[in-house]
């Protein structure tokens, strides 16, 4: 069976953070729900999600109440987040967000104090209790990586060709330049061609500074891409441009994407301007 997770926490200690990595990670997320709705939520989730991990941001009644019998009943794991009041007091200083309980006769303190009356009964009876007061976001994340990860975290890998004559696609978190090398486009015969063409290809890829520049952009990618993973991010966009994102960019990208490959990542590639061609069943 899938995993459960129950999480509940003061405001301010980490919360959003976490759900958003068990988000990452595949589970299926539901945020502030009422302990009331826990138990429908799970049973409509394991309907529409059958093959998904299940995670649970709790909202904290007002008032203290019992730990939900449910979450032992689904066999849930019940994880509870805190952090002292000076580290609260100074995230929601620098955030500039009220506190979601805050009133105008109650001071942040006071309110603080009052939303960990009421996560009392769930502290008392969660599997997992964790102190942030000391911990960085990224450190919150890769705990989260590490102890919840339902099976192994992998970075979406993605390989974008461009023309820079169209400028750099704005969603790229690495952009790599091949106008270095020779330009196919002033070979008449390859011309018409595109570098998804074994011609143009095999004439690139001859040149010794692409094959170059190849070896280390693998070499290059792979090592950024397993600290991606460490970092828990979720996404990896590497634009490979040219001047007209036809010949150099397409035939470098797809052999670094064969690269890649065979080191044993998942690559997404595709082509701005010069779509693969279809090929015929």
């Amino acid at each position: 069976m899938n995993r459960v997770i129950v999480l509940a926490g003061l405001s301010g200690s980490g919360k959003s953070t976490a759900l958003n990595v068990l988000e990452d990670l595949g589970y299926a997320v539901v945020q502030n729900l009422p302990a009331e709705l826990g138990e429908a939520w799970l049973e409509w989730a394991r309907r529409e999600f059958p093959d998904r991990s299940l995670a649970i941001g709790l909202h904290l009644p007002s008032a203290p109440q019992a730990f939900p019998s449910w979450v032992r009943e689904h066999r849930a794991l019940a994880v509870c987040l805190e952090a002292n009041d000076q580290v609260l007091v100074r995230r929601f200083s620098e955030t500039r967000r009220r506190h979601p309980w805050s009133t105008n006769w109650e001071t942040l303190v006071e309110t603080l104090a009052h939303e960990r009356s009421c996560l009392e009964p769930y502290r008392e009876h969660c599997d997992h209790h964790v102190d942030t007061t000391s911990m960085r976001a990224s450190e919150l994340r890769e705990f989260f990586l590490e102890t919840f990860a339902v099976g192994e975290h992998r970075v979406q890998l993605n390989v974008v060709t461009f023309g820079f004559k169209r400028g750099v696609p704005p969603y790229v978190d690495l952009c790599v330049d091949v106008r270095f090398l020779p330009n196919p486009y002033w070979d008449l015969a390859l011309r018409p061609l595109t570098g998804h063409d074994q011609a143009v290809a095999d004439t690139v890829l001859a040149n010794p500074q692409a094959k170059r520049w190849l070896g280390e952009q693998i070499d290059s990618v792979h090592w950024q891409y397993e600290a991606f993973v460490k970092a828990g991010k979720s996404y990896l966009t590497i634009g490979v441009g040219c001047t007209g994102g036809r010949h150099r960019s397409v035939a470098m990208a797809l052999a670094l994407a064969d690269g890649l490959r065979q080191r044993g990542l998942v690559v997404n590639l595709r082509h701005r301007e010069t779509p693969a061609p279809q090929t015929s069943d």
